[in-house]
């Protein structure tokens, strides 16, 4: 169920007007979730797969979404959950990290001020450059 909704962040985002106790100006808060309640649902569905290949339609649909500004609450856990054990040099990609990696690295929005994102990609792993992700995907840039 927490999987299917995610499928739609935007319908998610609508259930409930904006539940963040990090905004002072909303007024009633959902209680014990801070921000949006699809990464709150986003936090658990990530506990819950077993493998990030079950995890990638969640995340492929939540990239239109992301931002440096976001990184902790969306698409930095699901770069964990995509590299678990870290990236390899040594070791190729699989598809699903290929696939929402590149989808990362096509959203500008992401990559602006990189000091918001670099701990995220160097706790993976990654490189923390765009360039060096886009050759990380045997993309020239």
């Amino acid at each position: 169920m927490i999987f299917q909704a995610l499928l739609e962040p935007a319908v998610v985002d609508a259930w409930f007007r904006e539940p963040t106790t990090a905004d002072p100006w909303v007024e009633d808060p959902l209680p014990q979730i801070d921000g949006r309640l699809r990464y709150a649902l986003l936090s658990a569905a990530v506990e819950r797969a077993n493998h990030f290949e079950e995890l990638l339609p969640v995340a492929m649909a939540s990239v239109p979404f992301c931002s440096n500004l976001t990184v902790a609450d969306d698409w930095g856990p699901l770069l964990a959950a995509a590299f678990p054990t870290g990236y390899s040099r040594h070791a190729d990609l699989t598809p699903a990290q290929h696939r929402y990696l590149g989808a990362l690295a096509d959203r500008d929005v992401c990559w602006r001020y990189t000091h918001l994102i670099a701990s995220w990609l160097r706790d993976v792993g990654l490189p923390t450059d765009r360039d060096a992700i886009e050759a990380l995907l045997g993309r020239a840039r």
